[in-house]
């Protein structure tokens, strides 16, 4: 009951709050008004809106993503390059980093040996990761490539690892390395890493070249240091000897525990680890042939680490895993841009694991499907040897890096057991056949069948070859040009190899943003820029998109220029960089995989962020310059402005006093002409003269009794006018005098014509008793109207102003015409150029779709970039060239610009001060020329008879010439006001009016 009558209450309220609306009237119409259209614009600025609209107003980059993180990285595996060291030799930057792994090494197991423990990795702890379910050292960033949950961990067909154990727990007699590495022990894992285990291959097939990336270790210990190559630097990657398993734990439900519970075994448990958990069959990611070496899952899993985590390593080209195990440079070719087959074969690939390493891959460009007799497409292979037979065969040995017998081998010529293997060209190439994984191709075959090839360029084993190297940031527009962004300065004659290259992604695997970029350059000669008259250029990648290459067998001594181009494609689909910390920390709990990889963006970041930070300073400080620049020639112009003003005032005085002077004397004139010719008795002329004379000093002297006039005393302060006071002055003002002074025979011209008038200010009043008067201006009132004034002036040396008939003090002169616009009729001066912002309009239109949501962002692409010389010129530069560089060669001048940044806003005497004078030329300058007001009208008058009528036209009296700087003219002026007397005049059409008459 009582709901329903609550119910009924609130929709009586209800209704009650919504009111009936009211019958809709017969004299309005309420149909609906049709929704107003947007003018559209013209094509030409449509499309200049849009591109207005499109880019950034400032391009920027988040180059910290810990900004509490500390700076010093001691205890991370990736060591910070040194600031301070130029143009090494390339193998002292190697061996600096291979002493600082080793130190680092010796370290650890020092502190293992004191506490009696093996080494865990805190960083990269992969059995702490497993058990609890984290996958921060499987997965990236937002990725979730291995589902590592007890749901999968139990699900044995699941592509995940189920366990995680110590070198001594897996193998048997475990072997780090043998003095003989086989590049037939690479065998690739679960994980899709062929172009890195084919990078191994290669380097597994020189002399040294693992031993030499593997710096120390301590099998028993536990502990392993190894070196890679990183954008130009080589870093440390240190790590334990825990491997993952494919297996689960005994300890754990599993399909092999439950199977082998069903035998008849003495020991169940040891059978079990003996069977699944035991060799290199039982890793889960890459693994040696043989069964007791552990060198591949080792070096597999620093690399792991330096990059972040094991799927950082899905996806790859063979040149950049070759450069990031030998610091080589890789060149992309195409099998089709070759120009001569024979020079190819016979100054590069004879060359093989001397001066070159090469990959090979095919159909990688047309989608990689099926293979082409027994070769897959889109997998990578490694070229092992190249030999010429005495019949002059050309041959080539390649390895498959699945290692999984004849799986993805070449079935063609010269294959295992194809006719063309004769026992004698068997003895030759000492080959046997086997499953291995590595096949004999003829070159013929080898450029039909493969399409793209990776050539890197070893420089460990050239003792002269020398690395300089600059980053810097460039900001990438939509619309990609070349500029110039550094210099060469080579000291001899040396053979080159220029490098262009951007951050390796893969090392901040989840934060790479929107924008993937694509480079090239072209080298000059410093005093040939022109376009064409490149000395070399680069070609853009079709695959590598991380460098480009450009090689030179000698490059005489000079300097060079080099004209850099990024072309940057977006992706909207993927997420920004913010959006990224920002998911990552919405939660604000567990963010271990968001400090990792923040890490590595903030050590590869900030190479560029040195850059982008003083290029910032830099502009800053041009901006200053300019604004400085800007500030002056407006108080320039300003100052002309006002002299101008006041010239045009003083032409204007001297054309009134001069016809003052010729009014004054013709009708002086006319007066004497009149008494000579007017006869009248001598007797009653004197009298009335007398009289007249009398009342005509009475009225200019106005001491009058105050009680017989209606007077109001009135302070009317000093202040400025506008450009509509002007034509008020146009218009002859008659002089109203009350009827109890003069007669109607008073006539026209009288004492007071030929005198200076004080200065009139005609108040309208109503009919009726005088208004009492105003209250005057005291010392607070006159505070707050000098406060509201911009610069304050002195006291007025007053010139009576007349205006009267054929008065020209508002007469046109030609100098108008350079005060106001032309096309304005209000006559209202030019705006005044600001330079320090822009109007609301233009930032509306700066503003990006601001009132649309769904539009992407403005394009904002920032892409850092490393240029790398390797040269053998021990003297050689690399300078990052600005387009402005001129203006920071001196940066004492810039700052004492800054220093009188502040000094330039200043209100006061500086501000009238000519620009450009030396303080004795303005001294003399202000002897003729006073101070005015910016803000005010430039044109000003001495003084002014202005009138105020209902409130509509207040009229303002201007400052006069000599005031000085800081004196206020409004308190001078309202102390020189006086008391005039009221006056009633009759307009034309008969009205009366009572008007107060203030004297000032």
């Amino acid at each position: 009951m009582s709901s329903i009558v609550n119910s009924s209450d609130s929709d009586n309220g209800s209704r009650r709050r919504r009111a009936r609306p009211s019958p809709p009237s017969p004299y309005v119409d309420n149909r609906p008004k049709p929704k107003k259209k947007k003018r559209p614009l013209p094509p030409q600025e449509a499309i200049t809106k849009i591109w207005s609209r499109f880019s950034a107003q400032k391009f920027s980059k988040a180059t910290v993503i810990l900004p509490f993180a500390s700076t010093q990285f001691s205890n991370k595996p990736i060591q910070p390059p040194p600031s301070d060291r130029t143009n090494l030799l390339v193998s002292e930057d190697f061996e600096r980093a291979v002493e600082e792994c080793r130190r680092r090494v010796k370290k650890l197991v020092k502190e293992c040996r004191r506490v009696n423990m093996r080494y865990r990795d805190p960083d990269f702890d992969i059995d702490w990761d497993l058990k609890w379910e984290k996958g921060y050292c499987l997965n990236g960033l937002g990725q979730n490539r291995f589902e590592v949950s007890g749901r999968s961990l139990a699900n044995p067909t699941s592509n995940v690892p189920k366990a995680v154990k110590r070198v001594h727990e897996i193998f048997e007699e475990p072997t780090f390395l043998k003095e003989k590495v086989s590049p037939s022990d690479v065998k690739q894992g679960t994980l899709g890493d062929c172009w890195l285990m084919a990078s191994l291959t290669a380097l597994a097939n020189m002399d040294v070249g693992i031993q030499r990336i593997c710096v120390e270790y301590d099998t028993k210990i536990g502990v392993y240091g190894f070196v890679f190559h990183r954008d130009g630097e080589w870093v440390i990657s240190i790590i334990d000897d825990k491997l993952y398993l494919k297996s689960p734990d005994w300890d754990s439900p599993s399909v092999q525990r439950h199977l082998l519970e069903q035998t008849d075994r003495e020991d169940v448990e040891k059978e079990y680890r003996r069977t699944y958990q035991t060799g290199s069959q039982s890793l889960f990611f890459a693994h040696c042939r043989d069964q007791n070496e552990t060198w591949l899952p080792l070096l597999e899993k620093a690399y792991a680490k330096a990059h972040g985590d094991y799927a950082a390593l899905a996806g790859g080209w063979i040149g950049e895993g070759v450069e990031d195990l030998t610091g080589g440079v890789t060149t992309e070719l195409l099998t089709s841009d070759i120009l001569d087959t024979d020079e190819f074969w016979t100054n590069e690939i004879l060359k093989v694991n001397k001066e070159f390493l090469f990959g090979c891959s095919t159909g990688l460009l047309d989608g990689g499907y099926g293979n082409r007799d027994g070769i897959s497409e889109g997998h990578a292979y490694v070229i092992m040897e190249a030999r010429e037979l005495s019949t002059g065969q050309r041959l080539l040995k390649l390895r498959n890096p699945w290692g999984k017998g004849k799986k993805g081998n070449w079935e063609g010529a010269w294959s295992d057991g194809s006719k063309e293997f004769t026992p004698e060209a068997q003895q030759e190439l000492n080959h046997k056949f086997g499953n291995d994984s590595v096949f004999w191709i003829s070159y013929q075959d080898l450029l039909r069948k493969y399409q793209h090839f990776d050539r890197t360029r070893l420089f460990m084993d050239s003792p002269d070859w020398r690395i300089t190297q600059k980053w810097v940031s460039v900001e990438v527009p939509w619309k990609a040009e070349f500029e110039q962004k550094f210099r060469i300065v080579l000291k001899k004659e040396s053979p080159v190899v220029l490098v262009l290259s951007q951050l390796d992604d893969r090392y901040f695997n989840g934060l790479q943003g929107q924008y993937n970029f694509r480079l090239q350059f072209r080298l000059h000669e410093v005093d040939s820029l022109e376009e064409d008259d490149y000395i070399v250029r680069s070609h853009g990648n079709y695959l590598m998109e991380r460098s480009v290459v450009t090689e030179l067998k000698s490059l005489p001594a000079g300097t060079y220029a080099v004209f850099v181009m990024v072309v940057a494609d977006r992706d909207p689909s993927q997420p920004t960089v913010e959006d990224v910390v920002k998911a990552q920390c919405r939660r604000k709990v567990d963010n271990d995989k968001l400090a990792q990889v923040g890490m590595s963006y903030d050590i590869a970041h900030s190479k560029g962020a040195i850059h982008m930070e003083s290029r910032a300073a830099h502009r800053k400080q041009v901006d200053k310059a300019k604004a400085r620049e800007a500030r002056i020639a407006l108080r320039r112009k300003n100052w002309e402005k006002r002299h101008l003003s006041r010239e045009i005032v003083r032409k204007q005085e001297k054309k009134n006093t001069e016809k003052r002077e010729r009014k004054q004397a013709n009708e002086a004139a006319e007066e004497k002409a009149k008494e000579e010719s007017k006869p009248q008795d001598k007797g009653i002329q004197t009298e009335e003269i007398k009289e007249t004379a009398a009342e005509k000093e009475d009225k200019g002297i106005q001491t009058e009794d105050p009680e017989t006039e209606k007077k109001v005393e009135v302070s009317v302060p000093e202040s400025p006018s506008n450009e509509n006071d002007k034509g008020v002055q146009t218009e002859p003002i008659p002089t109203p005098y009350p009827d109890s002074q003069g007669t109607p025979d008073t006539p026209k011209t009288s004492s007071l014509a030929n005198s200076p008038r004080p200065h009139l200010l005609r108040i309208p009043s109503v009919r009726g008793p005088p208004p009492p008067p105003p209250p005057a201006y005291g010392l607070d009132a006159r505070r707050d109207s000098t406060s509201r004034r911009n610069h304050s002036r002195g006291p007025h040396q007053h010139r009576h102003y007349i205006t009267s008939d054929g008065e020209s003090s508002a007469s046109p002169i030609s100098d108008f015409d350079d005060m106001y616009s032309d096309d304005d009729p209000t006559l209202k001066p030019r705006p005044v150029n600001n330079t320090g912002g822009t109007s609301s309009g233009m930032s509306k239109s700066r503003t990006y779709y601001s009132d649309d949501e769904d539009e992407p962002d403005p394009w904002n692409a920032i892409c850092i970039v490393g240029f790398r010389v390797y040269s053998k010129d021990e003297r050689l530069e690399v300078k990052i060239f600005e387009g402005d560089e001129d203006e920071t060669e001196n940066p004492d001048a810039t700052r004492k610009e800054d220093e009188g940044i502040d000094g330039d806003v200043e209100d006061g005497r500086d501000e009238d001060k000519i620009p450009g004078t030396s303080d004795l030329q303005q001294g003399k300058a202000e002897d003729h020329t006073k101070t005015i007001d910016a803000e005010n009208l430039p044109i000003r008058a001495k003084e002014e008879e202005l009138v105020l009528e209902d409130g509509e036209k207040k009229a303002l009296s201007l400052g006069s010439d000599d005031s000085p700087p800081n004196d206020s003219t409004e308190d001078i002026a309202a102390e020189k006001t006086t008391t005039s007397t009221a006056a009633t005049s009759t307009s034309e059409d008969g009205a009366k009016k009572e008007e107060t008459v203030v004297s000032i």
